[in-house]
């Protein structure tokens, strides 16, 4: 008795690129006839290796688990067959999926309702389509039934864990019972698994970043563990370019960056937004990329901000550093240095200037202590 084969396939159809993703599929082969079956997961061109599956994605070992875990139930489905000396065929497989699926693609439905919806601005789009990307990062709600107290509260907890603030995962949330109510209206689930469920908004606080002081004391401080080192170095890679962690995390030198007028440049869209940003790598993040020849470690980004609030003890610096700060530092520091805010607009990729804006606020608080400082000095003599 023959037994099917079956591996994962990525971009069958020949769709991926840089700029859009295509499906990972399994394949399942037997008598000479193939059926190929949806893992729910997709990816840029430059996010697939065939030996190492998901790579270059900041959620790339949460993804691989998903894709080992579909593997595995297949695997089992067969191997039960085995063990009962019952021949394999398709009708057996469809009916083995359908019995393990049972519900309406939850991811499908939310992709679908947020390109169809005419009720929203595209920025607001843009901003459900990052709800879209961690839900297909999280893995755990790819499907109606699997929408229930348990999972909402763990997929809170995962955003939480990217080193986002709590209003941001709040409004995670908010975007996430939107879809959950629309769903609701097409029959797909009954009732709201999220009801009476109660998420903290928590209070939006200024941009945190560091000052030149205190970037200096992370740049030259003694650190006795190599792991954390290295943290840093990625750290100040990001101070120096601003990148945001999902956009750092796929950062490739010899597909992402270019030589122009002599100076080396990345010119991309950010993973996030979409939108178009522009970089020149500056001489210090240079010296970084040497030092690791060109490819820098990978980490994913829950170990990445564990590590960060060690590298801040090391460094005696009295704030909760996550990746996020490294992109606020630079920020700041564009602006404290002159450069206009159209320009940091580009440098980061923002959709709106007024998210810009936000780091001049900063600023002129910064501006009101110094003038604290001095009226201080000068009601002192």
């Amino acid at each position: 008795m023959k037994y099917p084969t079956m591996k994962f396939v990525f971009d069958r159809k020949k769709v991926a690129t840089k700029e859009k993703k295509g499906l990972v599929q399994i394949e399942v082969t037997s008598e000479r006839k193939r059926k190929w079956i949806s893992a729910n997961v997709k990816l840029y061109a430059d996010q697939w290796d065939n030996r190492k599956k998901v790579i270059r994605h900041e959620d790339s070992i949460q993804l691989n688990s998903v894709l080992d875990a579909q593997m595995a139930a297949l695997n089992e489905f067969v191997g039960d067959l085995i063990k009962r000396n019952v021949p394999f065929d398709f009708d057996k497989l469809d009916d083995f999926l359908s019995r393990r699926t049972r519900s309406v693609s939850f991811i499908d439905f939310v992709r679908e309702r947020i390109e169809e919806r005419m009720d929203i601005e595209e920025s607001t789009r843009k901003q459900h389509k990052t709800l879209l990307a961690a839900l297909e990062a999280f893995g755990k709600m790819n499907y109606a039934d699997n929408i229930t107290p348990c999972t909402i509260q763990e997929y809170y907890e995962y955003i939480l864990s990217t080193g986002v603030t709590k209003p941001t995962a709040y409004n995670y949330i908010k975007r996430l019972r939107v879809y959950i109510h629309l769903a609701m209206k097409y029959g797909i689930i009954e009732k709201d698994p999220s009801e009476g469920m109660h998420f903290e908004r928590g209070k939006f606080e200024s941009r945190k970043y560091l000052t030149e002081e205190e970037l200096r004391s992370v740049k030259e401080c003694k650190i006795s563990i190599a792991p954390v080192r290295v943290v840093r170095d990625l750290f100040l890679f990001q101070c120096y370019t601003g990148l945001a962690y999902s956009d750092f995390s796929k950062f490739d030198f010899k597909n992402d960056v270019e030589k122009r007028n002599g100076k080396y440049v990345i010119a991309d869209k950010r993973l996030k937004t979409k939108e178009d940003y522009f970089i020149v790598l500056l001489s210090p993040a240079l010296e970084i990329l040497k030092k690791y020849k060109y490819e820098l470690p990978k980490i994913s980004n829950v170990e990445y901000n564990r590590s960060l609030k060690v590298m801040a003890m090391f460094a005696n610096v009295n704030k909760n550093i996550t990746t996020h700060v490294a992109r606020h530092t630079f920020a700041v520091f564009a602006l404290n240095n002159g450069v206009p805010m159209e320009i940091v607009s580009k440098m980061l990729g923002h959709t709106n200037i007024r998210t810009t804006q936000i780091y001049a606020k900063v600023l002129n608080k910064e501006v009101e202590k110094g003038f604290d400082l001095l009226e201080s000095k000068i009601s002192g003599e």
